[in-house]
């Protein structure tokens, strides 16, 4: 049994590669499909590109938009004590923490941004000890873009290392070809996607990945292309047609093409002035509609492919109601918040960690190990979700503490700590603060219930918002 020679190429006579599914006799795989001739070819966008599709494309700027503004929302909740919190806080907004990390997020999407961590002294080019941080020394947060930094002295290949992966020094360029030198312990890199570490990628281009205007690019280009092609339409969604003898003789002197004119205004006029075309009965006169039955259906196409490239729901991206029946959208947004959350975790976590060494003892005067955040719901709950979740809440935690498992001192506090971080009780915390530790908790002193979780005494100040003999309360 033999077999089909390779294929060749008709233009070099070179065999083809081939290392998919082919057949001779359908030509599926040879040079009889077209297909193998199909390559692709990475098209390097400039920062030039990046920024006129940033800038003149209302879809190419929603997706790059979206996802940080989403990630950044609802903010995060910092869990410590109740005075460390409102220093955090301010310190926060002192440094318009939250806004910068939306901004170095968009610039990391468009091809790499970074915030440069400011305090009051020491050399920038020298390595910054987070330990040596006293309070206030924090003094500014700037964000800049790739293009205003330059890698100086090559990537750092020693695994040993803290800084392995990160350039020897950062020099923040002028315009005029210097500019300050930075170290990268000062640096926090925002990056773009991730590229693999192939021979054809540059040191640069490998460390701060492709923009997301290169990725989507084509999908968001073909999307702008249809609607500005249907636009385009709309001028032509009636075109007459007028057949006039020896038009191209009239046309041909300069009182003839004064005629012309004056009698196709006069035509319209009438047909304007009496809902009828008044015409020499030689003349001819068509009228063209065109035929938008469909164009709807190819624009919501190609932005829907923009939506499956940028992984943002239609829905979120356009700001339109779900499609279909009964359509809700729920598990879109469902998806897209499980999508935004593991971003928050894997693109912004790292980067506020390093941020918060600083952000922490600048707000406190050191850094306390207990602290630390969690990110905030991305969803908020209507009262009627609220109502529901409280009163499966409460069922649990009553069915927990008639368990015993949980000492009655500490169940009372951990209880009393969920009740105020979720608000669900306005006011219960300055409430609770103003009752002395061992009556707040119950204790030996404290007078005790009877029967199942003896010792957990809630206050006479804290039961009017609890219920009675510090029964949970029911959302019934």
């Amino acid at each position: 049994m033999s077999f089909p020679a390779r294929p060749r190429d008709p233009a070099s006579g070179r065999f083809v590669a081939m290392d998919s599914l082919t057949n001779a006799m359908t030509g599926a795989g040879t040079t009889a499909d077209k297909r193998i001739y199909a390559r692709y070819r990475l098209d390097r966008w400039s920062p030039d590109q990046i920024e006129a599709a940033y800038r003149s494309s209302w879809l190419m700027r929603k997706a790059v938009d979206l996802p940080p503004y989403d990630m950044t929302r609802a903010w995060r909740n910092w869990q410590a004590k109740g005075d460390q919190i409102e220093r955090l806080e301010a310190e926060e907004r002192r440094l318009d923490l939250r806004a910068k990390i939306r901004r170095a997020l968009i610039l990391g999407r468009l091809g790499g941004g970074a915030i440069l961590l400011g305090v009051g002294r020491g050399d920038p080019a020298m390595p910054l000890l987070p330990d040596q941080l006293r309070q206030g020394e924090l003094k500014f947060l700037h964000v800049i873009s790739r293009w205003q930094l330059q890698f100086e002295g090559g990537i750092i290949r020693d695994p040993t290392d803290e800084n392995f992966g990160q350039p020897s020094l950062w020099r923040l360029t002028d315009g005029k070809g210097g500019g300050a030198l930075i170290h990268p312990s000062r640096v926090v890199a925002f990056t773009g996607q991730a590229v693999p570490d192939f021979a054809t990628v540059s040191e640069e281009d490998a460390f701060w990945g492709d923009s997301i205007p290169q990725a989507i690019g084509d999908a968001v280009k073909n999307a702008d292309a249809a609607q500005n092609g249907f636009a385009s339409l709309i001028d032509e969604a009636s075109i007459d047609t007028i057949g006039i003898p020896d038009m191209l003789a009239m046309v041909g002197t300069e009182e003839g093409e004064s005629r012309l004119l004056r009698r196709l205004e006069l035509m319209k006029l009438g047909q304007s002035m009496h809902r009828a075309r008044l015409k020499d009965a030689a003349e001819t006169w068509e009228t063209r509609q065109v035929n938008w039955a469909g164009m709807t259906d190819v624009i919501s196409a190609y932005v829907g492919l923009v939506a499956g490239a940028t992984d943002i729901p239609a829905t979120r991206l356009l700001g339109k109601s779900p499609d279909g029946m009964n359509a809700t959208g729920e598990g879109d947004r469902a998806n897209y918040d499980r999508m935004i959350a593991g971003r928050q975790e894997t693109d912004l976590a790292p980067q506020l960690a390093r941020i918060d060494e600083l952000l922490i003892r600048s707000a406190l005067g050191s850094r306390d190990p207990d602290i630390f955040h969690a990110f905030a719901p991305l969803s908020l709950l209507s009262e009627t979700e609220t109502a529901g979740l409280f009163k499966t809440m409460m069922e649990a935690m009553t069915a927990l503490r008639k368990s015993g498992t949980i000492p009655p001192i500490a169940f009372a506090k951990a209880m009393q700590n969920l009740l105020v971080e979720k608000g669900w009780i306005p006011g219960l915390d300055g409430a609770l603060a103003e009752i002395a530790e061992e009556a707040r908790f119950g204790g030996k002193s404290g007078e005790e219930s009877e029967g199942e979780g003896a010792g957990v005494r809630m206050p006479a100040e804290a039961t009017s918002a609890l219920g009675r003999e510090g029964r949970l309360p029911s959302a019934d």
